[in-house]
């Protein structure tokens, strides 16, 4: 005679154990197969990350745009190209910009301050203590600048980033520019006997580089070259290469677009 209740623990027990051994089975699997799915998954992720089609608008593209933006901006700087003289111009700009790459800029600079603006180099120094009274600034040397103005148009080619100690991107832009502008000098006579305020026009032709700090502002380093033609005196009488002089200055300024 069978014990009914016996073979029913017996067959409770041999279910347990294949179900304890199916769960084991499953979960060894799930085991087994987590690293290579999660591998799967991590490649996934990288090739997102790296490949070209992923939008990175920071990397690719412009960050700061001033396509039809009006900028305003003042500047201070260094013009020491001249024998009797080296300036701090003290200006301001007022610029358009057409595209991110092309613009123009209308601006111009005093420097009319003598001790202050406009000081005396070391030449300038030592024929005043040289020659005392005898010695006239006004006729006896060349011109001495007095203000200028001038509309240049501006190209910016190369749009760049530079990483700060790897924690920031600086974003920058290089520029050339071009245009004509009007002088104001101070002048001698070509007798040397009389100076005058004269009205002359220059070229001017220039190179910058500008570093945005925010959508609006920038800071900026210019280079400006000026052409013009200077003062007419007995040994370059008649010649117009003999009067051409070209001041260079150094400029930093700021620029804030609207």
């Amino acid at each position: 005679m069978i014990d009914r209740s016996t073979e029913g623990s017996f067959m409770t027990t041999v279910k347990f154990k294949w179900s304890a051994i199916a769960v084991l089975v499953a979960a060894a699997t799930a085991l087994s197969a987590s690293p290579a799915a999660a591998q799967q998954a991590l490649d996934e992720e990288l090739e997102q990350y790296w490949t070209s089609e992923r939008d990175l608008r920071v990397l690719r593209d412009r960050l700061f745009s001033r396509e039809g933006r009006i900028g305003a901006g003042i500047y201070t700087g260094l013009l020491s190209s001249e024998p009797f003289y080296y300036y701090i111009p003290v200006g301001g700009r007022v610029s358009y910009h057409f595209s991110d790459q092309l613009g123009v800029e209308v601006g111009g600079a005093f420097m009319d301050a003598q001790g202050v603006l406009t000081r005396n180099t070391q030449l300038m120094d030592f024929l005043v203590s040289d020659r005392g009274e005898g010695f006239d600034a006004a006729t006896d040397t060349e011109d001495r600048f007095l203000w200028r103005a001038n509309a240049v148009v501006t190209w910016s080619p190369f749009y760049g980033k530079l990483a700060l100690l790897q924690r920031k991107l600086s974003h920058f832009d290089l520029n050339v520019a071009a245009g004509l502008g009007a002088l104001s000098v101070e002048r001698p006579d070509i007798s040397r006997e009389n100076a005058s305020t004269k009205l002359t026009v220059e070229g001017v032709l220039g190179v910058g580089a500008h570093f945005f700090v925010t959508p609006d502002l920038t800071v900026r380093l210019d280079g400006r070259g000026y052409i013009y033609r200077g003062a007419e005196f007995d040994h370059n009488e008649g010649s117009f290469f003999g009067q051409l002089r070209l001041p260079v200055e150094f400029l930093v300024g700021a620029s804030y677009h609207f």
